[in-house]
């Protein structure tokens, strides 16, 4: 049932070759390339001249007889363009003429900008993956991988029984704040590693209180320039735990909310990871 096209892939070291590439992936019959889909493996390419692996960031489309969804997957680099893309892409299911086995409306059309977005969705709208899943995502250790020679911050990487993702770990960069010097550097990596250990959309551990509860503090003192909910979450509890009094004039509420999760027990252990660069 799975659909795929001839890609023309050129890799870093200069090498051009063809590969197949998938471009529609229907879940009930293809459950192979939906595990490699959790795991990260999905149209991944080694290079015939260096054996590379290139992981191929193109759109396909992703189907769930089950659980009644049409997901279009673009990169993440096109997420600037949603609007635009939510028109052109919706659109162009609704021209596809789907049949379901047992005859069933096809479902809801989506839009998601990355595998770990598709994984999240799929976390949400997929009860047995959700039910196989969860209590791992939460019990196995995550990794804080720290790419050493980088200019990038790290990344937290959460395993399940076959699920990957990988989540960036954001650094501010004020030089009025935690930029400090190395030592303020790595104090709020520390920080903001653990309030994404605590919530994130993957395995959050806050109880259905307390997510509503946050929700609600965000909309009343809304984000400096934050992202989505969860890296405001991190970032707000790495500037809660770095500057207490400064983020408490500024984010009161805030401020009593994070104090209230003050010994929050979180059972996931982070390990640290360093790599060094390539060479």
């Amino acid at each position: 049932m799975a659909l795929k096209a001839a890609y023309d892939i050129r890799c870093s070291c200069g090498a051009a070759f063809t590969g197949d590439v998938y471009e529609y992936v229907f879940a009930e019959h293809d459950p192979d390339l939906k595990d490699s889909i959790l795991s990260g493996e999905f149209n991944r390419m080694t290079c015939p001249s260096c054996g590379h692996g290139l992981p191929i960031e193109s759109r396909y489309l992703y189907r769930d007889e089950k659980n009644r969804l049409c997901v279009w997957v673009c990169g993440k680099e096109e997420e600037p363009k949603r609007e635009e893309l939510e028109k052109e892409l919706i659109e162009k299911s609704g021209r596809v003429e789907f049949h379901y086995m047992d005859g069933g409306d096809p479902g809801r059309k989506l839009l998601v900008f990355g595998r770990e977005a598709l994984i999240g969705l799929l976390l949400k709208e997929d009860p047995s993956l959700r039910k196989r899943e969860s209590g791992c995502l939460k019990k196995n250790p995550a990794v804080r991988l720290i790419m050493e020679g980088r200019g990038d911050a790290g990344y937290l990487l959460l395993r399940g029984k076959k699920i990957r993702v990988c989540m960036p770990l954001r650094y501010p960069g004020d030089p009025a704040g935690p930029a400090a010097g190395p030592e303020a550097v790595k104090k709020w990596m520390r920080h903001y590693t653990f309030g994404l250990n605590i919530h994130n959309p993957y395995s959050s551990f806050l109880t259905r209180r307390l997510k509503s509860e946050w929700e609600r503090i965000r909309e009343e003192e809304p984000p400096g320039g934050s992202g989505n909910e969860f890296d405001d979450f991190a970032e707000s509890w790495a500037r809660s735990r770095i500057d207490s009094k400064g983020f408490k004039a500024r984010y009161p509420a805030r401020s009593r909310y994070f104090d209230g999760l003050r010994g929050f027990s979180v059972p996931r252990k982070v390990r640290s990871l360093r790599v060094g660069r390539p060479r």
